[in-house]
């Protein structure tokens, strides 16, 4: 019997014993995960600390704050991710690389990071590496446009530009209700001189974002360009408008070759003269006068003008077509061939098939009066 209690005693203090070796233990994990949480809380505090710091610029204080933090135990992503953009700002590039490399080992689905990271690849001239990275921040995060414009800019600037029409119609596929994204299919458009198309995507973006006044700008661009100048001089009007004396002269003058090309000729001309009151080089605005003086019936002074901008540009291809018009409507047909000939030449052309039936006709007239003037001669005593 004095056994069997020895024995049931024996059992209790080895339970006791074990049970209490087994809340040391969860004790001590206890103890560790409140630890890593605290460790955590700091690097979380340091990294807005520094974070703040780093936006107003304050890149001294934002690394103090840093360099504690990436003491840690365990290592915080985002600390790293902040020390590689603050080191890509100080342009220590190896430095910025290591951070990245590091806090994308720690959160390779942070879309943030594969950004930076294809910063730091650009950076080194590894287009690449960039363009993988870019491409994956914009997969890992679809309905951010920072990242699928990075990617597209990325593209436009090594020459794909064709990519990146693509990659960019995808992205607004994915997010069609974003301003940014829109915009920047308009600029790409644009580059690629659809400039009826870069109207169609501005307008959307004018939709999304109708305080704007940048994609209102860009609309009435896209509009001049296209031809649609009626729906193009009501918007460069309300720039002109707004910004009073400090309207930039591009804006004046596509305002008034606007009004120009609607048949508004009177209101054209006290526009475009703005222009020259700020910029007296401009040898197209000289030449969109030059056409109001034809319309007015003033070929004398829109003569002089085209002489003007002539002396400066011999080949300016406006001018040289306005100028063998002139002569040839004052019967002058032999002097309008060699204008016609060089207004043709030009790459820029404009209405060339109307230009190459006028130079037939200046040769033709030019032909026909040397012959006239033979004849006479033949005929002198």
């Amino acid at each position: 019997m004095k056994r069997m209690r020895r024995a049931a005693v024996f059992g209790v203090v080895a339970a006791v014993v074990l049970a209490a070796g087994c809340g040391a233990t969860q004790l001590e994990k206890t103890r560790a995960r409140a630890r890593e949480r605290w460790a955590t809380s700091r690097a979380e505090i340091a990294t807005k600390l520094a974070q703040g710091c780093f936006e107003r610029g304050e890149l001294g204080r934002a690394r103090d704050h840093l360099q504690e933090a990436l003491k840690g135990d365990p290592p915080y992503a985002p600390v790293y991710l902040l020390a590689a953009r603050l080191a890509v700002e100080k342009g220590e590039f190896d430095d910025a690389r290591r951070y990245a490399e590091a806090a994308r080992a720690l959160e390779p689905e942070s879309a943030e990071i594969w950004y930076v990271l294809g910063t730091v690849h650009q950076t080194f001239d590894q287009p690449e590496e960039a363009l993988a990275a870019f491409t994956e921040a914009a997969r890992l995060d679809p309905d951010n446009p920072a990242y699928a414009l990075a990617q597209v800019e990325f593209l436009i600037r090594q020459g794909r530009v064709h990519e990146a029409e693509q990659r960019l119609g995808e992205a607004v596929g994915r997010t069609p209700g974003r301003a940014e994204l829109q915009v920047a299919l308009g600029d790409l458009l644009g580059l690629l001189g659809r400039h009826e198309e870069s109207a169609g995507s501005y307008r959307i973006a004018m939709r999304l974002a109708p305080k704007r006044q940048d994609v209102a700008e860009r609309l009435a661009t896209a509009l001049f360009l296209s031809g649609a100048y009626d729906e193009a001089e009501p918007l460069l009007e309300n720039a002109a408008e707004r910004d009073g004396k400090e309207t930039p002269a591009w804006v004046l003058r596509m305002w008034g070759e606007s009004l120009l090309a609607t048949g508004r000729v009177r209101e054209a001309r006290p526009v475009l003269e703005r222009v020259l009151e700020k910029d007296a080089g401009a040898l197209g605005v000289h030449v969109a006068l030059a056409k109001c003086d034809i319309l007015e019936n003033q070929p004398a002074s829109a003569r002089r003008r085209l002489d003007k901008v002539l002396s400066s540009a011999p080949d300016h291809a406006e001018a040289n077509a306005l100028m063998g018009l002139l002569l040839m409507h004052s019967g002058r047909a032999g002097e309008a061939v060699p204008h016609l000939r060089l207004a043709l030449a030009a790459p820029d052309c404009g209405e060339r098939e109307a230009l190459e039936r006028l130079l037939a006709r200046a040769r033709s007239g030019a032909e026909r009066s040397d012959e006239t003037d033979g004849g006479l001669g033949g005929a002198s005593p």
